[in-house]
Parts: structure tokens; sequence; C-alpha cells
């Protein structure tokens, strides 16, 4: 191949965003490519994931200084630092094409400038979500006036969800190539440990009814409204158990609200759990909660997993569900509960037939012959 191709990620941590990094640089790696994988910030969580073909480069741009100009002055060293080591890797390849492909908007940044002093690279942005923010709900008005600024260096901009596209069109310029390449499909990894499995089991026992969550405690996640609607769940006198996988910056808030309303013997947080979708097969329902996204890696491995899902109108999940009773009318708590009370009220029968439609709509999707191609046409 006369190609090499720079992934630059803003980290390892688990993440939707990254886990699509991840499964392209290997599946470009296995179609011959030499792949790098950039990662801009500390932390580490998924690397074990990553084929072992791929070079991974980690730049470790963090700062814990608790005094805020000290941290924004060793954050800028680190990342011009950075952009220059970036900018090295790329002059020092010997292959004819260099292509760099950004995920998440810190990498569009780092993206951009590398791309100002090797004007010869093709530079493209993925973009994974129908609008750019701070892992909150809201819509970040500065991150969306700089990408459509820096997105004027791009060959081309990439979206895993049809919304999402429609939701950028107005704010890129008209002569941006723009494509839709829907998300590669992971495949379920079937290593769990035994004693998370005994602590899920054991937590759950003889309930009737099972929940799972798979997502960063922040903001956007939309926690706050999901333990409400559990909260009205249990006033009701509903038989359940939640299990919540994930850490983040909201862990201390969402248990402390867990524990104010009564919920503790309801609701268990796990923490950071590699391998989430292993215990899936524990549970009858994931609730993905989030005010938005572009195509959910939780969602698409419940189904591979035959595991409900009740899930809001984000990016183009909803498509996968004939059964709009299980995607919310809204993100508040009552949008919440009526939908986990929707599921609640549907035979068993009812449940195979949703989740059988589910995966052929997965399936139909989420070609990974077809996504690969789709990329390999655009990188050469």
């Amino acid at each position: 191949m006369e190609t090499e191709v720079f992934i630059i990620s803003t980290s390892l941590f688990t993440g939707g965003a990254e886990r699509q990094a991840i499964w392209l640089a290997n599946y470009l790696s296995q179609s011959s490519y030499k792949v790098n994988l950039l990662v801009l910030k500390k932390g580490d969580e998924l690397s074990h994931l990553v084929d072992g073909k791929v070079k991974i480069s980690r730049f470790q741009i963090y700062s814990a200084d608790s005094q805020m100009i000290f941290k924004y002055i060793r954050l800028a060293r680190l990342a011009i630092r950075t952009a220059f080591k970036i900018n090295s890797m790329i002059k020092k390849s010997d292959k004819k094409n260099k292509v760099i492909i950004s995920y998440m908007f810190h990498s569009y940044v780092f993206g951009y400038f590398t791309k100002i002093f090797n004007p010869k690279i093709k530079l493209i942005y993925s973009v994974r979500s129908d609008r750019l923010g701070r892992r909150t709900s809201r819509k970040s008005k500065t991150r969306h006036l700089i990408f459509k600024l820096i997105s004027k260096k791009a060959y081309a901009i990439l979206f895993n969800s049809t919304t999402g596209m429609d939701s950028f069109k107005n704010e890129l310029n008209k002569n941006i190539n723009s494509h839709f390449i829907p998300n590669g499909m992971n495949s379920i990894i079937k290593i769990y440990d035994d004693k998370i499995a005994q602590k899920i089991k054991n937590f759950i026992a003889d309930s009737k009814l099972s929940y799972v969550v798979s997502a960063r405690l922040d903001p956007l996640n939309n926690y706050s409204n999901l333990i409400n609607a559990l909260s009205r769940l249990n006033n009701d006198g509903s038989d359940f158990k939640c299990v919540i996988f994930g850490r983040g910056v909201e862990a201390d808030k969402i248990q402390l609200q867990i524990e104010k309303l009564n919920l503790s013997d309801k609701i268990l947080m796990m923490g950071n759990v590699k391998n989430a979708s292993s215990y899936y097969h524990f549970f009858n329902l994931l609730i993905h909660p989030a005010f938005h996204a572009g195509f959910s890696n939780s969602i698409s491995e419940a189904v591979q997993s035959d595991l409900n899902v009740v899930v809001g109108k984000i990016g183009d999940s909803e498509y996968l569900f004939e059964n709009k009773s299980l995607v919310f009318k809204s993100l508040n708590s009552t949008g919440i509960y009526n939908g986990i009370t929707a599921f609640n009220s549907l035979d068993l029968e009812e449940r195979i037939s949703i989740i059988n439609n589910s995966k052929t709509n997965l399936y139909t999707l989420l070609d990974n012959k077809v996504t690969i191609k789709k990329w390999i046409d655009l990188i050469e």
C-alpha cells in the first residue's frame, strides 16, 4: 500500500467515538494499510481492543494543576508540542499518500493544523453526533463556529447518521464534500469477570424486570431524569432492578440522588466495566436516555445480544425500532417513564418479535464489508 493512515482520537476512554476509531484502525490494518492511532489525552481503557499491527502514539495532554492559569499554560505547552510531534511523524512517513482521520472536536483542531503544514495530506473529519458540545445536552456555539472555519481544509466530512448530516448542512460551506457512512459493527466480546457477573446476579436476584444502562456518567446522558423515572416506577410498585455501567464526572451526584429517593435497593452503580455487553444476557432491557448522539454502539451491542432497548430520538438509532412506543416522545422523566412502562406492558412474544425486527434492521444498516469499502474508496 502506498497510503499511510493517521487516525487521531481524543482519548482511549470508553466511548462511542473511541470505539469507532479503533474499529476503523483495525479494519484498515487488516486491509494492509499502515495505520497509526494518535491519542491526545491521558487515559486508557480500550487499547486491549487495538490490533497489534496498529501503532499507538500517546501524547498525554492533561494538567492536574488546581490553579486555572497554570493549568491552561501547561495544556497550551503540551498542545503545541503535540502538534509539532504529529507534524514530524507525518513528514517522516515514506508513503506516497498520507491521510488524517480525526474523531471528536479536539482531534479536528489538531488535524486542521497538521493540514496547514502539510497541504498534500488528505484530511477527513468523522462526526459522531448531530451537534458539538462538552458532554452536555447543549450545543456549543463556539465549537460549531470553529468547526465551520476549520472544515474548509477538510477533504471530506463523514457522518454516522443521516440526522447528524442534516443537522450540520446549514452550518457547512456548500462546497464541502460530505458523506454518510454508518458505524462499523463491533463484535460482542464474550469475556467477563466472574466476580462482576456474580455481583450482578446477586443484585438482580429474582426480580421480574432487570434493566441496564451503559453510558458515561455525565450531563449528556440524562441520568437525573432517568433516576426520577425509575423512582416513579418504584412508587407504582414495579418489581425491577437496574444496573448502571459507566464512570464520569456525575458519579457522586447520581449516587446521592439514588440515596435521596431511597432507590439503593433498586439501582446498582457498577462503575467502569470492560466489555459491558458481555453481561447484557442478565437483563430484559437496555435504557438509553442520552439527550443526543450519533449511532450508539451500546444499542448495536444490545440488539446483537437479543436485548430490547428504549431510546430517545437520537441519531439514526430510533430507525431500528418499528415499535415507536419504545422511542421516548420526550427526554424528561415522564417521557422516559412512559417508554419503560410501554416495554413492561409487552408480553414475551411481543418482546421477541420486536428484538427480531430490530436485529434485521441492524444488520441491514451496519454491514462491515460495505462500510469498510466506503472508507477505503474515500481514503484512496
